[in-house]
Parts: structure tokens; sequence; C-alpha cells
């Protein structure tokens, strides 16, 4: 056999999988679960009441992730916690036959449909066509415990993506912050999200709709040489989280459904261009900034909330500063403040853009931590 019967074999299971993984999304969406459901009631279906330890190493996930599996669907009456009869000790993890029913059903149809096609094999070709599949899922559970154990090098590796399967919203979490981060949204992607970095690559990982990033070890030996660049799929809404801060961050937002933005731990410089905001939108920044900067379009109500102070701010050309908030009260020197709408109170300062009251759509902008200059502007 030569190389390209290799390959065509091999993607063609890879659109197995991939075909797989919509119809368990699909699957998920009809009975109100996550995919980790789905998943977790597939492995129970297949191999039988087991532990949560067990069912962990057989999903790849962690304790604790799966515990939080197993409480949602013992919750929703889809599996229960019986005590071991071999051991009394132990607690495994059953199917409650009369609720997964219906699951079982619908996750059957691609073996109903499948049936006609698998009647055109005789037992010979089927026992050879097993064996392969029965091969190619162990190597497929060894390579994936490699990549969690290891840390990934090279070129190649310093790229990742997703399909968008059948998810309308999604969530980045990027967890352990990095040197430099650029966040696009762009609706020409074809996938969930396209990923890129320079330096360490962290682990990126997407589950229930949630990108995950996060670096492995301690973070300040190689903070500098984390760059990341983010491109996630902007014909579905997002939420954004940036955990332990980052230097400079900027991101192109233009065109994204934004529904909230957190960053936490502190940024040196940060840029954000937003679109039109869809209901009150957060943005919100704690531990302290250099340099912030927040884009609009024209037009967008914004309200801003500033808990320890700046050195000076500008809303929409009215420029304003120093303001510094104090337990006792505020203390403000303004320029402009009639037509910018200022509010104080114990360690608050509230400015507004005209209308931001009454708005529908605006931006909820949330500076906590200080700052040394705040721009949040009309784009024309």
């Amino acid at each position: 056999m030569n190389r390209d019967q290799i390959d065509s074999v091999l993607r063609s299971l890879r659109r197995v999988n991939l075909q797989g993984s919509f119809f368990g999304q699909t699957v998920a969406i009809r009975f109100g679960l996550s995919e980790s459901d789905i998943e977790a009631l597939e492995v129970l279906i297949d191999t039988g009441s087991t532990t949560a330890g067990t069912l962990s190493e057989l999903m790849g996930l962690t304790t604790g992730a799966v515990t939080r599996v197993i409480d949602r669907l013992e919750q929703a009456g889809y599996v229960r916690r019986v005590p071991d009869p071999a051991d009394r000790r132990r607690v495994i993890v059953e199917v409650v036959p009369d609720k997964v029913a219906g699951v079982q059903a619908t996750l059957g149809r691609v073996g109903e449909a499948s049936s006609d096609e698998i009647g055109h094999y005789s037992e010979a070709e089927l026992a050879v066509i097993n064996d392969f599949l029965t091969r190619m899922a162990a190597i497929t559970r060894e390579e994936a415990t490699a990549l969690r154990q290891t840390s990934a090098q090279g070129a190649a590796a310093t790229e990742h993506s997703a399909p968008i399967g059948g998810l309308s919203r999604a969530r980045l979490l990027f967890r352990s912050g990095a040197h430099e981060l650029l966040l696009r949204g762009s609706p020409d992607i074809g996938e969930l999200y396209q990923a890129k970095f320079e330096g360490p690559v962290p682990q990126v990982r997407l589950r229930d709709g949630v990108v995950t990033v996060q670096y492995k070890g301690g973070w300040k030996w190689d903070w500098k040489e984390r760059r990341a660049d983010l491109s996630i799929n902007s014909t579905i809404p997002w939420d954004v989280e940036v955990i332990r801060g980052t230097s400079k961050l900027q991101g192109k937002l233009a065109g994204l459904d934004l529904r909230s933005f957190e960053l936490t731990g502190g940024v040196d410089q940060i840029r954000l261009t937003l679109g039109r905001p869809s209901g009150h939108v957060p943005i919100r920044l704690t531990g302290g900034a250099n340099s912030i900067r927040i884009e609009r379009p024209a037009g967008v109500p914004v309200r801003l909330k500033l808990h320890g102070g700046a050195a000076s701010i500008e809303l929409d050309q009215q420029k304003h500063g120093p303001l510094v908030d104090l337990d006792a009260g505020v203390i403000a020197a303004t320029i402009g403040v009639a037509s910018a709408g200022l509010e104080g109170g114990a360690g608050r300062i509230t400015l507004e853009s005209p209308g931001a009251s009454s708005a529908s759509d605006r931006y909820e902008l949330e500076f906590t931590g200080g700052a040394s200059k705040i721009s949040v502007i009309e784009l024309p």
C-alpha cells in the first residue's frame, strides 16, 4: 500500500470523527445537555457502570471535570451514584434506563442508518474493519494522553483551530496571561477559532463551547516570550475572559457580537475596538492599567465606572482629570463635566455619554485598580 492510499484512509477516518462530533453536539442540543454530558452517557452505555475515576480516564478529563458532569447528569435524572457491589466503600455511576432510553435511541440512529452499508461486507471483511478501528481508537487515545502530558514544540505545534460545529454561542477563556495578546473577530475563518503562538505553546482545549488557553508551569520566567494571536468566528456571540493579565492587549472586535469582556490581573496597554452592543454589555478590567483605549461606533452609549482613580480620562473628546476616589468620598478636578455626566460616591466615579441611562443597548465599562490614562472614544 502506498502513502497516498494511507493518507486517503486517514482523511476518511478524520471526516468520520468530525461528523461524529457534530452529531454529538446536535444530540446534546436536542436534550438540553452539554457535549461532555453526552460523551459521558455514551461511555456509560458502552462500557456499563463504572467509577468516576475510570470515567475520567476514558473521557480524558480531570476528575474534577468528570465530577461536575456526573453532578449535572444526576440532577437531570440520567445517572445515579450507587455503592459498588464488589466493594461497598466505593461508589459507581450507572445510567437510569428509563431516562436514558431516549438519548440511547437518538444516538442509535447512526447505527440503524449504517446497517445496510455494513451489510455489504463479508464477516471476514468486517473483522478486519473492526480490528482496524479498535487499533486506531487505541492509537488516538495514546496520542491524546501524550499531548496532555508534554509541551508541543516546533512551528507546526504553534497553530491551533477547531470546527464551529453546532455552536450558537462561545466563550474564550485565556487563563494564564501573556506578554502580548491580539484578539480578532472574523467572519471568514470558517472555524470556531484559529490561534497562533510565539514562544511557549499553551494547552488549547474546546469543551462545551468554551475555548480554554492555558500555559503550563510558572508564568514569570517565560512571561515576555508569550505572544498569542487569536481569531474567533464572528458569526456567533462571544464572551471573553483573560485571567492573570497581560502587558499588551489589542482587541479588533468591531465585527463581533461581544456579550462580555473581563480582564483580571492588570494590563500595561489595552486597546479594544468594539462593534454595536446587544443589550448592556459589561467590559471589566481589574488590577490597574497604564493606558486604556476603548473605541466604539458613533452613537453607541457608554457608562464608565471607575474604582481607584485615573490621572486623565477622555470621554468623546471631553477631558477629565485627575479623578481620584477615596474611602471618604471623591475628589474630582474636571473639564467639561456637565456634558459628560459625572457622579461621585465613596469609592466610585461614574461618567456617562448622552442617553446612556435610558439606552437598552450600551457598554458598561468598569475599571478597578486605577489607571494612568483612559480614552473612550467614538469612531467616525
